[in-house]
């Protein structure tokens, strides 16, 4: 018979089970985030929670193409979700007509990326809308404002000529 060392002996004692069961553990603490603050908010002014969807709950590729099914059948109009998980191989334009980039990211090709969802062929609505926020007393303008210079920066790298570049 293999020794069972104190510690294996001490947690299954039936006496710390009784301990546990009768100490209350502390409630968790409710975590905010952005997603399901926007939920909340379309709910409250009367969208049906069955239209807003949340592209990171469709985890598997069977539920990812019944959600975007979704969308273009405009079955759900709301979808929310990181540019990431939205980015390549997402094909709801149908729809769409308006984007909200509610964050600046690092690289001016990821706004391409995300306009790129709503700016394309097969969406029957030739007017769209692209929304940006920034918070004031924030790094975000400083963010916006770096994004911008790198994409003039990346522009005139691209239109240039070689030997121009060297001068």
């Amino acid at each position: 018979k293999a020794p069972v060392s104190k510690a294996a002996k001490t947690l299954d004692n039936p006496l710390l089970h009784a301990l546990e069961g009768a100490v209350p553990l502390p409630e968790q603490e409710p975590v905010f985030t952005v997603y399901d603050d926007i939920r909340q908010k379309l709910i409250a002014q009367g969208m049906p929670a069955d239209q807003i969807a949340f592209i990171h709950e469709a985890n598997t590729e069977v539920r990812k193409k019944e959600l975007f099914s979704k969308v273009r059948t405009g079955q759900v109009r709301v979808l929310l979700g990181s540019t990431a998980k939205m980015g390549a191989g997402t094909n709801v334009q149908d729809r769409l007509v308006a984007l909200h980039d509610l964050d600046c990211p690092w690289r001016p090709g990821d706004l391409a990326q995300r306009k790129g969802r709503i700016e394309r062929q097969g969406n029957q609505n030739p007017l769209v809308h692209v929304y940006r926020y920034v918070t004031e007393g924030t790094f975000d303008a400083y963010l916006w404002q770096t994004v911008e210079n790198k994409q003039k920066f990346i522009s005139q790298i691209m239109t240039s000529k070689a030997g121009s570049l060297l001068r």
